[in-house]
């Protein structure tokens, strides 16, 4: 498949490092296959998504503002950001299973949910705090994102606040298994 955007060639070694425009992919509509093939191709690195991936990261304690389609964008953008940065699913599994749990608790009824969310913020600080290496960074992307959300939720602990927040992740997750994301 040949991807739409712009290339440079890696003159000295003959090698294609091919570098995308990633303005054409990212936004208020990003380009979803656009970005997965760029991500196969190696042509999209952490420091190619930075940029939008920091407006996600500034904007992330007003996400109950967020349109459904903004709320998707920015999924996306942290989804690809993530893979280029690494991160396995497996690594982040006790928060997934976490916001899971608290969803369930939703939909039954059972209760104030703010305990919930105090154990899943430093659920996911310790989870930062107890990798090392390379590992580290994209928890700490992760941690970025994800922290400002759940400090909202703990001072306004709604049904529907944690199900934006709940939607954003499970498309964080989707997007990133889609991109290639490793388990």
């Amino acid at each position: 498949m040949d991807y739409p955007g712009r290339y440079d060639r890696n003159r000295r070694s003959g090698r294609d490092f091919s570098r995308v425009d990633v303005s054409n992919l990212f936004g208020e509509s990003p380009d979803v296959l656009g970005i997965k093939t760029a991500l196969e191709k190696r042509a999209l690195d952490r420091n190619n998504i930075n940029p939008y991936f920091t407006r996600v990261v500034r904007d992330a304690g007003k996400f109950k503002e967020w349109s459904p389609e903004k709320r998707l964008a920015n999924a996306i953008t942290v989804a690809a950001y993530l893979v280029a940065q690494g991160l396995k699913t497996n690594q982040v599994r006790k928060i997934l299973e976490m916001a899971r749990t608290t969803e369930l608790k939703i939909k039954r009824g059972d209760g104030d949910i703010k305990d919930d969310i105090v154990k899943m913020r430093y659920l996911l600080a310790y989870t930062v705090g107890k990798a090392s290496g390379q590992s580290r960074y994209p928890l700490e992307a992760f941690h970025n994102v994800l922290d400002p959300m759940l400090e909202v939720l703990m001072r306004e602990p709604t049904n529907e606040n944690f199900g934006k927040f709940y939607d954003f992740l499970q498309a964080v997750v989707a997007y990133h298994r889609f991109f290639g994301g490793r388990e």
